[in-house]
């Protein structure tokens, strides 16, 4: 351990007895990975201290938006009510993940994917598992440098340069290692280790939380926005998923099948529904690739001037379908 230990713990195995655990970085990031297990599993029993990762995707989509929306309402244990708004991205997240859901739900589970065509019964199958195994990795990725802030802000700056999934121990890291595609996706992701984004991220986190309500303060939260995006699109999803062949030549045919019932538009709609006719609640897609790294940026971009545009405008109607998605933190 590179840092002095941030905070300690005393347990009592023996009876009458005391002893320290010395807590620093590695084993805050492992306490914080495994909360993010934990948010998308469920209890075997109540009398069992056992949990199990929830198998449907769509349930697991559901939960990381309440997740992304808890956070940005500070709701959660950790939550500071004065300062909400400072994890703008959140609010944005919930939405996408909302998104994220609705795509899965397009999707049917396979007893019933026989009674769709079979020339799309094989990109349905590669559609869903790569749209849950990146919503899946960047909540992994994502949540837990939210929760290492919100409990311990004044060490996050020391201890981000640590984050290492592959540096735990014990039953942490069995549990990590046996997460969904975790052999493909830790490589991939550098073992979700500090990027420049992140760190440019939470710097102006760090400043939203110092500034009043005003211009200033706007600017700061849609910097950290945007900044979190970029590690969001270009760090973790890009190289997971779009890179793939066979999610590309998906996204491919859906983009010439949007007319079709059983394939999702690429829309996003600024509500709970998976989409809407009013055009200010609704970004959509209309041209260049999914896929394509400066096209769904120019997208995500075109989303967040309209959710920024709509939290000023708008934040009360906002705020309220953010926190009916942060309802849905027990969905199975």
């Amino acid at each position: 351990m590179s840092t002095p230990p941030i905070t300690t713990f005393t347990t009592n195995d023996k009876k009458c007895s005391v002893h320290e655990v010395v807590l620093g970085c590695e084993k805050l990031w492992a306490m914080g990975q495994e909360e993010a297990i934990r948010r998308l599993s469920k209890q075997r029993s109540s009398s069992s201290g056992k949990y199990e990762l929830i198998s449907d995707f769509s349930a697991r989509a559901a939960r990381i938006a309440a997740a992304y929306a808890g956070f940005y309402l500070e709701s959660g244990e950790d939550g500071k009510p004065e300062l909400k708004g400072r994890f703008y991205w959140m609010g944005l997240a919930a939405f996408a993940s909302k998104q994220v859901k609705c795509g899965l739900d397009f999707i049917p589970n396979d007893p019933y994917l026989a009674l769709t065509p079979p020339i799309v019964q094989p990109p349905l199958r590669i559609g869903k598992n790569s749209l849950g195994k990146g919503n899946f990795w960047l909540f992994q990725d994502i949540f837990v440098w939210h929760w290492f802030y919100a409990k311990y802000k004044d060490q996050f700056d020391e201890c981000a340069p640590e984050r290492n999934a592959r540096s735990c121990e014990g039953q942490i890291k069995t549990n990590i290692d046996s997460l969904p595609w975790a052999d493909d996706a830790l490589p991939i992701l550098n073992n979700l280790a500090v990027t420049s984004d992140v760190v440019k991220g939470f710097k102006a986190i760090k400043a939203t939380e110092e500034l009043s309500q005003g211009p200033a303060r706007r600017n700061a939260q849609l910097t950290s926005l945007l900044a979190i995006a970029d590690h969001e699109q270009r760090r973790i999803l890009q190289p997971l998923i779009y890179e793939s062949t066979p999610f590309r030549a998906t996204l491919k045919m859906q983009a010439g099948f949007e007319w079709a019932p059983f394939v999702p538009v690429r829309v996003a709609a600024l509500s709970t529904a998976c989409d809407v006719e009013n055009p200010e609640l609704r970004v959509q897609m209309s041209e260049g690739d999914l896929y394509d790294e400066t096209d769904r940026m120019e997208f995500i971009g075109s989303i967040a001037k309209q959710y920024h545009k709509l939290m000023g405008e708008r934040e009360s109607y906002m705020e309220g379908q953010i926190k009916t998605i942060a309802t849905w933190s027990n969905a199975k």
